[in-house]
Order: C-alpha cells, then structure tokens, then sequence
C-alpha cells in the first residue's frame, strides 16, 4: 500500500512539472498563480472601471479632428513587438504581474523617491520567490496579494530576499477601479490595457487599450475638467502627467484623453487584415484606448510583459501566438506591425472624457 502511494505521489510529480507547489493548486486572487495565469476572456478591473466602460453614445470631442491628425503627425503608429528580445532584456518596458499565494515569503516595500510612493513605503506584502521587474529602463512589476490589492511598482529592484525597493509606486483594487495608483505616467494600474496573448488567442479583447503618445499638451483647452500641471496637462482617469511637446498647441491631447476607432464589427471583418489585427481593432472600437504615457514614436499600444511567465519557466504567450500565426520574425523579435492597412486619419476619434463614478 505504501509503495502504491510512494509511486502516485511520484507520477504527480512527473505529470505537473517543476513549477512550484503553488502553480499547481493556485491559491492567489480568483485562484491565479503561476501555471494558473488569467484566461483570455478575463479581464482586470469592475464592470464600471473606466477601462470597462463602452464607447457607444460616447460624445466626440468637439476638436476631435484636429487632435488625431497633430496626435498622427507626432510620429507614426508603432508596432508591436514580443519574443526573445523583449523579455528579459533591457528592450522590456511592459508590465510583468505576479500573483502572490498565501506561503509566498513577506517583503518589505523600500520606497526611494523619484516618484509617488509614500503611501506604501514600509508595508509588507507577499512577494513571489521568482518575481522580477521588467528589463527595461522603467522596472515595472506588479504583484497582485490574495487578498486583491494590485501592488504597481516604477524602476523596482530586489535588493534581498527581505526588500523590494521601487522609485515610483501604489497600489489599487483589482476589482476596483484600476485607477490612482503610481507606477504609470497616469497613474493607472499596471493591468490596465495590457493586451494578452491569451486575448490574442481567443480572438476578443474585451477592455480598453493603453495608449503611448510621443508628447502632450501643456494647456487645458481640451475642457472636461483637464489640469495643468509643472508639466503636461491631464484630464479623467489619469491623474498624473507625462511629457509635454516642446511646442505647445490646442489640438494636442492632455494626458487620460481616450481615443476610438469609429468602425463597426461588420466593417472591421471585412478588412483584408490578420486576426490579431482585427481583434486589436474591436478593442479600440468597442472599449477605446486611454492615453497613459509619452514617448515612442507617435502613438502606440502595449503587450503585458512576457516576464510574467519566462521566470516560471514558461513562454510568453504573445510569443507563442505570434509563432503559430505567421507574425514576421525579425532580428529576435516578433513583430505585429499595427499601422498598415487602416486609414487612421479617417476612422480615429477622440471622445470626451467618461463620467466620474
């Protein structure tokens, strides 16, 4: 009897991997964990998240052209890139998340200034063992506690077993708004428009997209309650500022303006476009896409890190999806090339921005 459990006990083993115990019994927020990642119909955020708020009966802004065209004149839209030369490496500026368990080992958060971060310096919070920022310039990372807070941290590193120091950071609801926190340029959430290989798989994203411009206004002609600030302006849910251009204007938008492009389902199908494109295209249609940082060439969107899974020993998933479908692969990269075959000039709006709930 003993010998049968000693060898059921060993084909567990054999059958799971070698992830940890918690990738295979997931007790994390919703029940997510390493191995046991978010499906592709998930979606971070409440229902009345901004970022899950639909653009129909949306007002356009009444400067709307005039905005997308000096927005598209900024520089041109930038492609998408994953695989082996994102992650992992110092080309990775998107947004890796991490789902602590309850057994994963207490870490003190190290605030060290640069940006907000004041209001979660000293506490402890379960931190994955394997957890690391983003290889880029910025750190990100975010750990998401059993408990729900969505910890978001700005250029974090992990001195020891013990500290996680971070210059920028907050934290906010998983299942709240996705705003306020301190990690983001808007201090969105970390989670907030990260397109997912798991949505790109399923074919539907099913929230608003982030949205990088190269630079902002600095007045506040765009109305709606926008704010000026030492630097850029910035208007609802954003409530921070990034890069203004160096030339001021009143068609360029504020930081937190959202975009959306005006086509229907039955006008995107019929585009002689890739899947994926498509998808990306019904997101911006249906959800819009929110400004949330400045730099890049003119106007871009962002993968959720694939550092997310490489430290569990898994591929990224927007890797994975772009291997199985065609994605031209460049120089280590995969790349998902969102500009062409779209008149953006035509079909991109600027609405006005949503109500405070």
């Amino acid at each position: 009897m003993l010998a049968r459990t000693l060898f059921r006990v060993l084909l567990t083993v054999v059958v799971l991997g070698a992830l940890p115990a918690s990738a295979n019994a997931a007790a994390g927020w919703n029940g997510f964990g390493a191995g046991s990642w978010p499906p592709g119909s998930w979606r971070p955020y409440a229902v009345n998240s901004p970022f899950n708020r639909l653009t129909a009966r949306v007002m356009v802004h009444p400067n709307s052209a005039r905005i997308v065209a000096k927005v598209l004149s900024l520089g041109s839209i930038g492609n998408l890139t994953a695989g082996p030369g994102i992650a992992d490496t110092p080309s990775d500026y998107g947004h890796p998340t991490f789902w602590a368990q309850p057994t994963d080992p207490l870490v003190t958060l190290d605030w060290t200034g640069g940006g907000p971060g004041s209001a979660i310096d000293g506490l402890r919070i379960r931190v994955p063992t394997a957890a690391r920022a983003a290889g880029g310039d910025d750190g990100h990372m975010t750990v998401v506690q059993p408990d729900g807070w969505e910890y978001d941290f700005w250029r974090a590193k992990r001195p020891s077993s013990t500290v996680l120091s971070f210059s920028g950071g907050g934290r906010t609801r998983i299942d709240g708004s996705g705003l306020n926190s301190g990690a983001t340029a808007a201090n969105f959430g970390n989670l907030a428009g990260m397109i997912r290989g798991q949505e790109l798989a399923a074919g539907r994203i099913d929230h608003a997209l982030f949205a990088v411009v190269r630079c902002l206004a600095r007045n506040t002609s765009f109305g709606w309650g926008t704010r000026s600030s030492p630097n850029s302006a910035y208007v609802y849910p954003a409530s921070h500022w990034g890069n203004a251009c160096s030339t001021d204007s009143t068609d360029l938008p504020p930081m937190g303006a959202r975009l959306k492009l005006e086509m229907t389902d039955l006008q995107i199908s019929a585009l002689l476009l890739p899947a994926w494109k498509k998808t990306i295209l019904r997101a911006l249609a249906k959800y819009g896409a929110y400004i949330g940082d400045t730099g890049g060439p003119g106007l871009g969107f962002m993968f959720e890190s694939g550092t997310t899974y490489t430290p569990f020993g898994r591929a990224d998933p927007v890797a994975t999806y772009a291997r199985s479908n065609g994605i031209t692969y460049w120089d280590d990269y995969y790349v998902f090339k969102v500009a062409g075959g779209l008149d953006w000039t035509r079909y991109l709006r600027v609405l006005v921005p949503p109500v405070v709930l």
